[in-house]
């Protein structure tokens, strides 16, 4: 793996890489909830500005040029130290200056009830308290742009009409929250459901259900981890025809584990088992905790389900989550001009050869 830094005059006229026969340019992809990569985990208070930059390099290489690292449910005093050590690597890694949009908090204003919880801590979980969410900001430099919310909380619809004046995304997940919920935190200026269809009970009511609700409020994008484990592919068909292509996101939920060999990665103070497939499975119950999946295989996976271009898919993958993020006003460091991936087709399906975010290209 090659990340070359162009110059300034190299970057204006764009030469790039229109030697590839057969190659075919996409717009950069964007994820827009990524706890961790290449074995770096985002939820440490001990990240370093290398750490970062290796994360973000092993990223690029799948195509992803713009993202949002996303910090978990821990303690106010975890998730300042957290937020602290990302804003501050942000700031003293080149890449990061051109990748990143801003961060994702998910949690801690989320479900306490089982399954609904998903791998967040239930000890942390807590009313949607806009004073602790603030200080957070602080120690985010401002750049927390993203927030997962359950709605049902105690306090939470008036916390997302804070969060929405303030300019931030607000998220649904991790919810139990009923339809009447659901509508009122949309009703607020909710705007996306956070992994769709995950952090959720296996015990729900057929049709009453927070997944129902959201899969029905057209005011509502969602995230969908493309992996086939978080969601069986024939369940997944269900759900994009309901969101309908303008409103479908791909998202990886990627943890440390992702473009990693095999082996324990931690998760904040938890430690995950990455096997060779590219989901975190609980032991005892065999339903995900995490996921390993890279962007540019989820890329591929919806090629193959559903008899897709790669123009359609990229859509779902770059179109829309940039969209999204511009619609919302959230500074990206990069205009769509500014950021691309070169593919080549192979007998698996289209692989990265090349990826540009700003100044930096990748090139296999």
């Amino acid at each position: 793996m090659t990340i070359i830094e162009l110059s300034t005059e190299e970057n204006n006229k764009t030469p790039l890489l229109n030697k590839g026969e057969g190659w075919l340019k996409t717009q950069g992809l964007v994820d827009l909830q990524v706890n961790g990569f290449a074995g770096i985990d985002f939820n440490s208070p001990g990240l370093t500005p290398d750490a970062l930059q290796l994360a973000l390099e092993a990223m690029l290489a799948t195509g992803v040029t713009t993202c949002l690292p996303t910090i978990i449910t821990e303690s106010e005093t975890h998730l300042r130290s957290c937020l602290s050590a990302l804003e501050i690597a942000r700031k003293s890694t080149p890449l990061a200056k051109t990748m990143l949009a801003g961060f994702h908090l998910e949690g801690p204003f989320l479900s306490k009830l089982h399954g609904y919880s998903g791998c967040h801590p239930v000890e942390e979980m807590g009313v949607a308290d806009s004073e602790m969410f603030f200080r957070l900001q602080e120690a985010a430099g401002g750049n927390i742009k993203m927030i997962t919310i359950a709605p049902e909380v105690e306090g939470a619809i008036a916390f997302i009409e804070q969060l929405v004046e303030a300019g931030i995304i607000v998220a649904l997940g991790h919810t139990a929250a009923s339809s009447e919920e659901i509508r009122n935190a949309v009703d607020t200026g909710a705007r996306l459901s956070t992994h769709l269809g995950n952090g959720t009970s296996a015990k729900m009511h057929k049709s009453e259900n927070p997944i129902i609700a959201q899969l029905g409020d057209d005011r509502l994008s969602a995230g969908f981890i493309a992996d086939g484990y978080h969601l069986a592919p024939e369940v997944l068909k269900v759900y994009l025809r309901a969101k309908c292509a303008e409103r479908v996101i791909l998202v990886t939920d990627a943890t440390a584990g992702t473009a990693a060999p095999p082996g324990r990665y931690s998760l904040g103070n938890s430690e995950l088992q990455r096997e060779t497939e590219p989901v975190i499975l609980d032991q005892k119950t065999q339903r995900p905790v995490g996921s390993a999946v890279t962007m540019d295989q989820c890329v591929r996976n919806v090629i193959k389900w559903y008899d897709m271009t790669l123009e359609e898919a990229v859509i779902w993958a770059g179109d829309n989550p940039f969209q999204l993020l511009n619609s919302a006003k959230v500074q990206t460091q990069l205009s769509v001009k500014e950021q691309a991936v070169w593919w080549e087709e192979h007998e698996k399906g289209w692989q990265v050869k090349a990826a540009q975010s700003g100044q930096f290209l990748f090139e296999e």
